[in-house]
């Protein structure tokens, strides 16, 4: 879940440099579990009901106060996310604040929220980038995954806008058993309206039962094969006529992988980049729930620094030792915890880097 993964050279710099000196130049504000849309693989959306039951969302001014705290310690980017971040109540005060405090903001939203207003907001405030969320290319698809028809509507209207106010946008799609069929479509929507898209076919087994989002996404996540089918398909529109030379450097790497380790915390998570959710519990990433340290107790620096030390007890993954396919695996240390929490074992992943190993070998080879 990293929002800096398509940085620019400086950028790169900057986060390499605060990797190593342990600084979160990176920080996730999930403002609000709610939302606009009700998508069925989704466990971060919560009812307002159950929001208010679990004592509420955290007010503007303690937004602002990790911020300011954040910015002594070295944060430079800041993510805004959800649920929908427009329906946080004072959104656009929290937006408009940062971006005058110096942070560099990203969005992810799904667009059904983006009016006009909203877009003279993000003209005056330019963000670095707004992520909006496409999960189909009809009102029917989002209907049966979205359980909200007019979403698809919203959504196009809102990239619309953005297009013309000229601020940056990627699409985010995450594939699904229920959206498979539109793939094709959406990724021929993106270069219609000249937007990057980012396809996600593999989705995390989470859930948080404490907030009432329960969801059952075994039975929405497409098979292992499928899901490594969409993966490298996604690579073929992402790499174009590079496609058959990138299959044959990944052929030649897992043909030469020896001495792989096992799944630890390898990513900036706890390093240079951590995620506080909306009851201000904060944690490595969204999709690890531990170490967990609540910010509503305890000043930003001390957290921090109990975030890194327990973070470094975090037991490593021995599954993955010395497998050959951990160059094309989908595997890091929080889709292994997830899956060995809620499935049992990794065997999902296991299946899924397998079916992407037999694609690769069967590509037509490099023709000099």
């Amino acid at each position: 879940m990293d929002h800096l993964h398509d940085a620019n050279l400086l950028e790169r710099a900057l986060v390499d440099k605060a990797n190593q000196s342990r600084v979160p130049i990176t920080t996730n504000f999930e403002l609000t579990p709610t939302c606009t849309l009700n998508c069925d693989m989704c466990f971060i959306r919560t009812e307002r009901s159950v929001v208010e039951r679990h004592g509420g969302l955290s007010p503007l001014q303690q937004w602002l106060d990790w911020a300011e705290q954040l910015q002594d310690m070295g944060t430079l980017f800041i993510l805004l996310t959800g649920g929908e971040p427009m329906l946080y109540p004072h959104f656009k005060e929290l937006y408009t604040r940062l971006r005058e405090m110096g942070f560099i903001l990203t969005l992810n939203t799904n667009g059904t929220l983006i009016d006009n207003e909203m877009v003279r907001i993000l003209q005056t405030h330019k963000p670095r980038r707004i992520n909006v969320t496409l999960y189909g290319d009809s009102r029917e698809t989002y209907g049966r995954l979205c359980h909200n028809p007019q979403g698809y509507t919203l959504c196009m209207e809102a990239l619309k806008r953005l297009k013309k106010a000229d601020i940056d946008v990627k699409l985010n799609v995450s594939i699904v058993r229920k959206n498979e069929k539109d793939y094709d479509e959406i990724i021929r929507l993106a270069q219609h309206l000249d937007i990057p898209a980012e396809v996600n076919s593999y989705m995390f087994p989470l859930s948080r039962p404490e907030c009432g989002s329960l969801r059952n996404i075994l039975t929405e996540r497409l098979d292992a094969d499928e899901a490594a089918r969409i993966e490298m398909q996604y690579m073929e529109y992402k790499k174009g006529n590079d496609m058959a030379r990138y299959m044959h450097d990944l052929k030649y790497t897992l043909a030469h992988v020896e001495g792989t380790r096992a799944c630890s915390l390898e990513c900036r998570a706890a390093k240079s980049s951590c995620w506080i959710n909306w009851q201000g519990i904060l944690t490595p990433c969204v999709m690890l729930d531990q170490p967990a340290v609540d910010l509503k107790k305890i000043p930003m620096t001390t957290a921090w620094q109990q975030l890194l030390e327990e973070a470094k007890e975090l037991v490593s993954h021995t599954e993955c030792e010395g497998c050959h396919l951990r160059p094309v695996c989908n595997v890091c240390y929080a889709a292994a915890h997830c899956e060995k929490t809620i499935t049992g074992s990794m065997d999902y992943l296991c299946q899924m880097a397998k079916a992407k190993e037999r694609i690769i070998t069967n590509y037509p080879p490099v023709i000099h």
